[in-house]
């Protein structure tokens, strides 16, 4: 009995005062701090273990010396101070009824308000540091900077702690009575700065937001909200015996949310009607209008694209693909429709801008040039203002402000990359074809996903009567008829949660009802589906069905099946082998997201096998296939990582570093990773030497 008693003192004369020391001196002080220390999380997770992020800091290193890197200094310091300034005055006051152990909690109050001011630029600069860049000398002068600035930080910290502490009352063995008139003046100019963005962003909702940048957005918005939350929602409320209120205000975004959506898909009042046909009486008159140079025993080359989803990942490398095949002799002539999906969607949309603007005003532009230009645009920082401010204030408005919508400045990123001059991106979807270019512009087929029913939904030129269980955006009856080109290919494109779900009206059971639309890789990631339909609809013994597979995931394994296996960046057909950590949490998520990808896998094979089943031919032309050619021909495991290392993966997401977009041009141009055999195929194909051609299982 005395053994088991001494156990237990030693056990409470222990354990008792090292875990009162953790929730004083840790626990309770990250609560009571949570805005400053959930912005310094988020911005080291971002610049530290996110591929966007690191293709941020890429980006960052290409401009030099600019206003981009400017900003996101001063936004780094500013956020620094926002957090250091707002925990110093939760630490330091004393909250009845429940206070902090002072003498337990020093450490904490100490320390922790220095830290999470100085781990802002602190995480910035070692992400420069291990950056992989063509411009690596102005990334490490850009991580000097940042470091530079976090010791900076620190030492003033350090030294000026007190500062902003009301009188005699300052230090950190006294609790601050009040906020004072100095505190509540900082913050009413940082409100009034952060209204003058939102003000700016929208009148600007391009243009500000490029020249500011993308990370400079987001540390400005991250201090707004830590001030903000931190002294009016936690402080004030405290301060008066009240807890904190941000699930107030949480609350109150979701009663709102009723009555404010500001996300309605965008249209063209002023657009012409477009006379559509169904898919074989399309193809007829298309291919009058079109008649092949060549044929393939007797039969005409068709060629149907599809264009998987990625961000502007997949909308560069689709484009960029699109308009290197022009090359090809009979690529343009027999080029009959483009289904895409997300990133995928824009790039065929941009691609088909571009041959419209050339057709009407009958230039001989390089179309190669003039999708990589537009394409190369910074369309993350413009959603990321809407995000951030405007579309942010919203949430609190029971009114909504079609103005403030994330999603408008996303598409007003994708018209203005046209450059100036006429803009089919600007105008409605009809009138890209109108103006008797309806058979000169090849089909587009931009597949969304409907939120409500889960089903597929295509906006097209084409009647979609045949389709296999697909809403036809464009039919009678749906609010999307005058639906503009950059809003289609943005509908396609909206990934929850940096694009919000658009709004629509459309027939339904009881009349007109409201549906939403999602990015179409919800339903099938390749859109390869939607082109087996319309194969099914047009083929008579008369065509010769050509399929390009357009693929921009890195890590994709091939269809075609030469290329499986060695050298790949990617899981192999059985995935990547399963692990235990939160297996029961994590396993229904993760075989949600796995499904998703898989899915779209499934449709191209099945695509891949339908057309070759047709006597047809298929192309597959994959980012994946340039990295799993090089790693092949490496001589060791040094060389493999030495490639690695090199190659440099584009993010997904709505910007890309020139390094990105130079690898995937130069894979292109030179045909790497057995693409020029690609390019082969499809010439010997469209030239009708079959012989010449070698089927995708044989590859």
């Amino acid at each position: 009995m005395a053994e088991h008693q001494g156990v237990r003192g030693i056990l409470h004369s222990v354990l008792i005062p090292i875990w009162a020391f953790v929730w004083d001196s840790l626990v309770r002080v990250l609560w009571l701090c949570a805005y400053a220390t959930v912005s310094a999380v988020a911005v080291t997770l971002l610049f530290l273990g996110n591929d966007q992020g690191q293709d941020l800091l890429r980006i960052s290193a290409e401009r030099g010396l600019s206003a981009w890197n400017l900003s996101f200094l001063v936004g780094a310091l500013l956020l620094g101070l926002a957090n250091w300034y707002t925990a110093r005055l939760l630490l330091a006051r004393d909250f009845e009824p429940e206070s902090l152990d002072r003498a337990r909690s020093c450490l904490g109050r100490t320390w922790l308000p220095r830290l999470l001011g100085a781990a802002v630029p602190l995480a910035i600069g070692l992400g420069f540091l291990r950056l992989q860049s063509p411009n690596q000398w102005t990334a490490w002068i850009l991580a000097a900077l940042f470091l530079l600035l976090a010791a900076g930080l620190l030492w003033f910290f350090i030294r000026r702690r007190a500062l902003f502490l009301q009188g005699s009352q300052r230090g950190l063995d006294a609790p601050v009575v009040s906020l004072g008139p100095l505190n509540w003046t900082l913050l009413s100019v940082a409100l009034g700065a952060a209204f003058l963005l939102v003000a700016g962003f929208v009148l600007s909702p391009v243009t500000l937001p490029q020249w500011l940048g993308a990370p400079a957005i987001l540390l400005l918005a991250l201090a707004g909200i830590v001030l903000f939350g931190s002294l009016v929602l936690t402080y004030a409320f405290l301060a008066n015996g009240q807890p904190a209120a941000t699930p107030l205000v949480l609350v109150l975004a979701v009663l709102f949310g009723f009555f404010n959506d500001n996300h309605w898909v965008r249209v063209d009042p002023e657009a012409p009607e477009l006379q559509r046909l169904d898919a074989r009486a399309h193809f007829e008159t298309w291919r009058q209008a079109n008649p092949p140079p060549t044929t393939i025993g007797g039969r005409a080359p068709v060629i149907l694209v599809a264009a998987a989803g990625g961000g502007i990942r997949a909308a560069y490398w689709t484009a960029s693909t699109l308009a290197t095949l022009e090359s090809v002799p009979g690529f343009r002539e027999g080029l009959f429709s483009i289904s895409g999906v997300s990133g995928g969607s824009v790039g065929a949309a941009v691609y088909a801008a571009v041959r419209r603007r050339q057709l009407e005003f009958g230039g001989g532009s390089d179309t190669l040039l003039e999708v990589q230009q537009a394409l190369g645009q910074d369309f993350l920082s413009p959603v990321a203002a809407g995000l951030l401010f405007p579309d942010l204030l919203q949430r609190f408005f029971p009114v909504p402000f079609a103005w403030a919508d994330r999603q408008r400045f996303l598409e007003l990123g994708f018209e203005q990359a046209l450059g100036s001059g006429p803009n089919p991106l600007a105008r409605s979807f009809a009138g890209l074809y109108a103006g008797g270019y309806e058979l000169r512009i090849p089909s587009l087929l931009l597949n969304t996903t409907v939120v409500d029913s889960g089903r597929r939904a295509i906006v097209s030129n084409i009647v979609l009567d045949g389709f296999t269980d697909t809403l036809d955006l464009l039919a009678h009856g749906f609010s999307t008829r005058p639906i503009r080109l950059s809003a289609a290919a943005g509908a396609s494109a909206r990934f929850t949660y940096v694009s919000p779900a658009g709004s629509l009206t459309g027939p339904g059971e009881r009349g007109t009802q409201r549906l939403r639309l999602v990015d179409g890789g919800y339903f099938e990631n390749s859109g390869a589906a939607a082109t087996v339909d319309l194969l099914n609809l047009i083929e008579d013994s008369t065509v010769f069905p050509i399929l390009v597979l357009i693929r921009s995931d890195p890590q994709a394994p091939p269809v075609c099946q030469g290329r499986h296996g060695t050298g790949s960046l990617g899981p192999g057909p059985a995935g990547l082998p399963a692990g235990d950590f939160l297996s029961e949490v994590a396993s229904p998520v993760r075989a949600l997201l796995n499904a998703r990808t898989a899915r779209g896998r499934l449709a191209e094979v099945d695509a891949a096998k339908r057309f070759e089943r047709s006597h047809g031919a298929v192309i597959e032309v994959s980012l994946a296939a340039v990295a799993q050619a090089e790693l092949k021909r490496a001589a060791s495991a040094e060389d493999r990582a030495r490639i690695k290392q090199r190659l440099v993966e584009p993010a997904l997401g709505w910007a890309l570093s020139e390094a990105v977009r130079e690898a995937m041009a130069a894979t292109l141009r030179e045909g790497r990773g057995g693409l020029a055999a690609e390019v082969a195929n499809l010439a010997a194909a469209l030239g009708g030497r079959t012989a010449d051609y070698v089927p995708c299982g044989a590859r």
